[in-house]
């Protein structure tokens, strides 16, 4: 082995012995991470509750005024808050909103939360689902399973490719063919596991294409980018990125209640984009826009480095003339 093969291998190693043993330690935290909570409430108190709920130590929550009931509701439904509290001074009780489809111990944390700065006020709270879980599919865990065999999915096109014909490409017309290869691969397998998906959730058989198309291409993509800048080496720093990256989320745990920086850099991983847009078909009447865009740039990203990598090829091979 080279000696640069070698330093290759003892710096990978010891990136995932510090991923591993990270993820070891990391176990969900007591509260979660900038949760979004909304609040209807009377103008003479509405600043106060927010601001009141923004200030606890930790910054658990992410409060945001809103004007109406509906309103509440609808962020809620719709997946872009995870509670909403209705205050209504005319009685001592106040409606908080929430989401079964988050998962109970989310929940759980953020009423918490929730009932700490309505306790400060003299009030109580009333609980109502506006999104149960299905029987059987306790804190979304199928959007989970069907998230996870996409990712592991990912690494089968080129891996296979690597196998048959090395990691990086010889020609230009080789290099466009791989990526013809694994885009027709990442349509037949997300085609597969959308069918699974719009199956068990009753949901639209081509946003679950999409979000898992997008899933397959953005692993394989990267993994023949990270191959095209590495070798062979690329497989094992992107298995290191996207595998163990993703342990935290294999215990069902909420992105928001994963310690830090699990909780700031999941959203931006493909399978935390997916988890959310796989969350929001199944539950929230559809894919939120923003993890679509993540894994799209993603593919992209990875595309682009693998059309600089090949230029950069080019360079060095020119041997000069005279």
């Amino acid at each position: 082995m080279g000696n640069k093969r070698l330093v290759a291998a003892v710096l990978l190693g010891a990136l995932q012995l510090v991923v591993l043993v990270s993820l070891a330690l990391a176990g969900p935290d007591d509260d979660p991470h900038a949760a979004p909570v909304r609040i209807v409430a009377p103008p003479v108190v509405a600043t106060t509750i927010v601001e009141r709920a923004n200030d606890a130590a930790g910054h658990p929550l992410e409060a945001r005024a809103l004007t109406s009931d509906a309103e509440a509701r609808a962020s809620v439904t719709r997946g872009h808050s995870v509670a909403s509290v209705v205050v209504d001074l005319r009685v001592e009780s106040d409606v908080v909103y929430v989401a079964g489809a988050n998962g109970a111990e989310l929940n759980r944390r953020v009423l918490h939360q929730v009932r700490t700065f309505e306790e400060s006020f003299g009030r109580t709270v009333v609980v109502r689902d506006l999104v149960p879980v299905r029987d059987g599919d306790s804190g979304a865990r199928g959007v989970y399973v069907l998230v996870g065999i996409s990712v592991l999915l990912g690494f089968v096109g080129p891996v296979v490719i690597t196998w048959l014909r090395g990691p990086v490409a010889p020609t230009v017309r080789r290099g466009a063919l791989r990526l013809v290869i694994t885009a027709s691969g990442s349509l037949t397998v997300g085609l597969v596991v959308a069918g699974a998906a719009a199956s068990y959730y009753d949901s639209g058989l081509a946003q679950w294409w999409i979000i898992s198309a997008l899933t397959v291409m953005a692993i394989s993509t990267t993994t023949l980018a990270l191959e095209s800048l590495l070798g062979v080496v690329g497989i094992g720093v992107s298995t290191t990125v996207f595998v163990l990256a993703a342990a935290p989320l294999v215990r069902l745990t909420h992105p928001l209640l994963l310690p830090q920086p699990w909780s700031a850099i999941t959203p931006w991983l493909p399978h935390g984009a997916a988890i959310e847009a796989g969350r929001g078909s199944a539950y929230f009447g559809g894919a939120a826009t923003r993890p679509l865009l993540t894994l799209g740039a993603w593919s992209l990203l990875a595309i682009m480095t693998l059309v600089v990598a090949r230029r950069e090829r080019s360079r060095t091979s020119e041997v000069p003339s005279g």
